[in-house]
């Protein structure tokens, strides 16, 4: 028995046995369906996948129409409705009606079983028919691919194999470029049978956007039912008869289009060429994105050996000019870019300036000065980010500076492109790069990446090239500052007043430049003047200027020819020392840079002309009291309010010995002890009064009567010290026990050499160690305590203002030099270098701390020696260069050290004057102690010394010791 899957031939719904297609069998129910329910509209959709697909749609009011609930009737396998809408099962597929009426619905709805099996007929045959024409196309497709992972060659051939398949004349794939919310937008197309240019990409809009990217559904366009449709509009520049758009997606992302179309009238696309499309753009859509991520894969190496080699490029130099030009010529070459700036923040913090460029014009790098926030360079630096800005045309921008926000209004901005990115380094932004393109922007996100990861590597070859050079500027300061100090300081020479001002104008980088000292009364004393002839008068018209500071001065304020100048004061506290000045024949203000070097050199010049004036007027009293003192036959003693001596005539040196730092009660006996007491105690009761007694003192060789007078000297009501005068009572007495002394020496003599010697180096260690206790405590403890007062005087300082905040300041950094003073004379007393690092390091040091210079050479396997040896051996290395240093005038000097089995040869050699060898002796008897001094240690010490020197022919000493 043979069941028919359609109604009776006398039927109106027989005509769909006629239909050899889905879409035919389709469109011939919506017909029939529209007659026979009276309705509006007719959809015919098939359940594939879990989704509705369409087979046929006609007629008006189809926006009503909702895809759930047409799933809902499918699964229930139940007609239903719901306002003018009216869903009719028909086995996997499902009719839709807008405004159909009752009975022809309940009519439809009695013959949906026979039409949905009917329906299920025609899907298998075109699934049978169209199965080989797929396999075919597809195999053709992966032939042509052959493999291949290049995206480029894949693309065009899905392209020209869609068109091919289809029996059509054009067709292109697109892959996005950007996808948003509603919309997509293509990269780089690639066309077959197209002579048109899709440079700037394909867009899909909001309706295609839904139905391609979101629902996966293809898109079929025919002309002549079309025509009156936004697809129509959108495809306007095609001008296709016919087109169908396939989404391509792989892996669960979308990943473009694929359009084929003809200009050629025909029949309709049937189902079996969608299927064939789609089953195209499957295979397709795998090659694609096994391609791409080979592609993305390849060019991710690419990069990473591309940043390798930057890295290793900018690496290659310090020099900050040198690292911006390279920097700019590997971004134009990675990126593409038509020109490229690097953007440094100004001191202010506001402004943007362009400090490097490459491809830029002279103008637009003058003109251009963005401010933070605005424009693309300026708000990437706000906000710390990439700002990219694909097409100018396109997108409204805002311009970072006046000059380039007029290009823009005028319509005249050289550029399309652009993308700004910050530079920053150890947590701080210090600038932006900018890259310009002619063109749009066509750097995918993972290029853009990269530019970040360039973008970051280049602020760290600036930021270390930035430290460097500060680095070196900071050292060349040093360097003049420490040179000044030289040149100003003890014993100036002739002439060292103008080399200053030269070394002062070079380093603020000036042209012309004068140094004027006053006196205390503000006259001009000293004058010297480089590049410029200045008299007093033209000193002395700045001083009424002269601020706590330094100060730019004006063309017209400037000497006659300078276009901008700067005068800074030379002060100590209150007291006006003298002025600086220096200008530049260019108008251009001294930058902050050189202002705060300014500060710097004035108060070098001040710190060095307060010391030298107050060194000056301390040797002018010392000098006249101690010609009186020790011009003196009674013995003349300063104590302090402790009883302990400090200083001692040469009259009561020539009595008593060296008595310095010993307590005077000291020096007495048992009876004169209580006397002294007495009289000590009334002069510190009543310091107005001089006191007056009897003692006997133990002198060198036997016990002297002295009448001594005491004065207390008193400040503020407090005693600071106390003046002994004291007259020899029994002369005859001492002088004949000075004589006995003296026979009895004579004859000990010999007996007592090898005791002194051992007593010497007793002393010499004790003397070590107590310069080694010393400078520990000056370094542990005094610098420590002056160090803190300096960070307490700091924090004080800004909590002041006006001119106590100057006050405090200059405090500060009288404070800041004694710490230094302090810290230098703890190295002086005992170099820890020795203790740390040993006796190498510590004559390289010396070698480095000396004024002429020397250099250390060692010869022989090095190894370390005794604490004590070694210790000889950099004080004698110490003392050979302090007096070649004084007296050798040579314009180098050499340590040599040689190590051999069982000694040590130490050797210190100048180019110097020389001396007479022969005439050492002489040179002791002249007060010139220090060769014998060498000597005598040496000896100490069981080696030897050996002198070998000429006049005019340098001077050789070396020393060898057991090892």
């Amino acid at each position: 028995m043979t069941v028919s899957l359609v109604p009776p031939v006398s039927h109106p719904f027989s005509v769909l046995a006629e239909c050899d297609s889905g879409s035919a069998f389709a469109s011939r129910l919506c017909e029939l369906a529209l007659a026979l329910g009276r309705a509006h509209g007719a959809r015919v959709s098939v359940l594939r996948d879990g989704g509705l697909h369409v087979l046929c749609e006609s007629g008006r009011g189809l926006a009503l129409l909702r895809d759930e609930l047409a799933v809902a009737a499918v699964q229930a396998r139940a007609p239903s409705g719901e306002g003018l809408v009216s869903v009719v099962p028909l086995g996997r597929g499902v009719i839709e009606l807008v405004g159909a009426s009752e009975d022809g619905v309940a009519e439809l709805s009695a013959l949906a079983a026979l039409v949905g099996l009917a329906l299920e007929g025609v899907l298998a045959r075109d699934e049978r028919r169209g199965r080989g024409r797929v396999a075919e196309v597809v195999a053709n497709l992966v032939r042509r691919i052959g493999g291949s992972l290049d995206l480029g060659e894949v693309l065009s051939a899905t392209a020209e194999s869609a068109a091919r398949a289809l029996n059509f004349d054009r067709a292109f794939v697109g892959l996005f470029l950007e996808i948003g919310m509603d919309h997509a937008k293509t990269g780089q197309v690639f066309t077959f049978g197209f002579d048109a240019d899709f440079g700037e990409g394909i867009g899909v809009g909001p309706q295609s956007f839904e139905r391609l990217v979101r629902r996966g559904e293809p898109i079929l366009f025919d002309r002549a039912r079309d025509a009156k449709t936004p697809l129509a509009q959108g495809l306007a520049d095609l001008a296709p008869e016919r087109c169908l758009i396939v989404p391509l997606a792989a892996r669960g992302r979308p990943l473009g289009v694929l359009y084929v179309d003809t200009q050629r009238s025909g029949s309709p696309l049937s189902e079996d060429d969608v299927w064939l499309a789609l089953a195209l753009a499957e295979q397709a859509s795998l090659a694609i994105d096994n391609a791409r991520l080979y592609e993305e894969e390849s060019r991710g190496r690419r990069s990473a050996e591309q940043l390798r080699e930057v890295g290793s490029a900018l690496s290659g130099s310090l020099k900050l000019a040198d690292t911006l030009e390279k920097l700019l010529e590997h971004a134009r070459r990675l990126f593409g870019c038509s020109a490229c700036a690097v953007y440094e923040l100004q001191p202010d913090a506001r402004t943007l300036a362009i400090r490097s460029a490459l491809g830029l014009t002279s103008e637009y790098v003058l003109r251009a000065r963005a401010k933070v926030g605005t424009g693309v360079v300026g708000r990437a630096v706000e906000k710390g980010e990439r700002v990219c800005v694909r097409d100018v045309k396109a997108e409204k921008v805002e311009g970072g500076s006046r000059y380039t926000r007029a290009l823009l209004a005028s319509g005249q901005y050289p550029y399309r492109g652009l993308v700004g990115l910050p530079l920053a380094a150890r947590g701080k932004t210090f600038g932006g790069l900018s890259l310009y393109w002619e063109g749009p922007l066509t750097l995918d996100e993972q290029e853009l990446s990269l530019l970040e990861v360039f973008a970051a590597q280049a602020a760290l070859a600036i930021e270390n090239a930035r430290l460097y050079e500060e680095e070196v500027r900071r050292e060349r300061e040093a360097g003049v500052l420490l040179h000044l100090s030289r040149l100003l300081g003890t014993g100036r020479r002739e002439g060292a007043l103008r080399e200053a001002v030269r070394e002062v104008t070079f380093a603020l980088n000036a042209d012309r430049g004068f140094l004027a000292l006053l006196d205390e009364r503000g006259d001009v004393v000293e004058l010297a003047s480089h590049g410029v002839n200045v008299r007093a008068e033209d000193a002395r018209r700045f001083l009424s200027g002269l601020g706590r500071g330094p100060k730019r001065l004006t063309r017209r304020q400037a000497l006659n020819g300078a276009g901008s100048g700067l005068i800074v004061p030379i002060r100590s506290g209150d007291a006006l020392l003298g002025l600086v000045y220096v200008d530049v024949m260019r108008e251009e203000a001294p930058p902050e840079r050189v202002l705060a070097l300014a500060r710097s050199v004035a108060d070098q010049l001040a710190l060095t002309t307060s010391r030298e004036l107050l060194l000056a007027a301390l040797e002018r009293e010392e000098a006249r009291y101690r010609l009186l003192a020790e011009g003196a036959h009674d013995l003349i003693l300063a104590c302090a309010s402790g009883g302990t001596i400090t200083y001692a005539n040469p009259a009561t040196k020539k009595l008593l010995g060296d008595v310095s730092g010993r307590h005077l009660r000291d020096l007495l006996g048992e009876e004169a002890r209580l006397v002294f007491d007495r009289a000590w105690h009334d002069c510190l009761a009543d310091p107005s009064k001089g006191v007056t007694c009897e003692v006997t003192a133990v002198g060198r060789r036997s016990a002297a009567r002295l009448e001594l007078r005491l004065s207390a000297v008193v400040r503020d009501r407090e005693v600071l010290s106390v003046l002994l005068v004291a007259r020899d009572l029994s002369e005859q007495l001492r002088l004949a026990e000075e004589i006995a002394r003296r026979g009895e020496e004579a004859e000990a003599a010999t007996r007592g050499q090898l005791e002194l010697r051992s007593y010497l180096a007793l002393f010499t260690q004790a003397q070590e160690e107590e310069r080694k206790r010393i400078s520990r405590e000056l370094h542990d403890d005094t610098a420590q305590v002056l160090v803190a007062i300096g960070r307490r005087l700091d924090r004080l300082s800004k909590s002041l203002v006006g001119d106590t905040r100057e006050h405090a300041l200059d405090i500060r950094a009288d404070l800041g030099a004694a710490i230094d003073s302090v810290r230098r004379f703890a190295r002086n007393l005992r170099p820890s270098v020795l203790d740390d690092l040993g006796l190498l390091p510590a004559l390289e040091w010396l070698a480095g701390q000396a004024r002429t210079p020397s250099r250390l050479e060692v010869q022989g396997a090095e190894r370390r020696l005794a604490s004590s040896l070694e210790l000889t051996i950099f004080r004698l290395v110490q003392e050979a260069l302090t007096n070649v240093d004084k007296h050798a005038r040579a314009n180098s000097a050499a340590v040599r050290i040689a190590f051999e089995d069982g000694e040590v040869h130490v050797s210190v050699l100048d180019d110097g004057a020389g001396f007479d060898v022969s005439g050492a002796g002489d040179l002791a008897s002249k007060g010139h102690l220090g060769l014998m001094g060498l000597r005598e240690r040496v000896t100490l010490a069981g080696g030897r010394l050996d002198v070998t020197s000429a006049p005019g022919e340098g001077a050789s000493l070396k020393f060898t010791f057991p090892a």
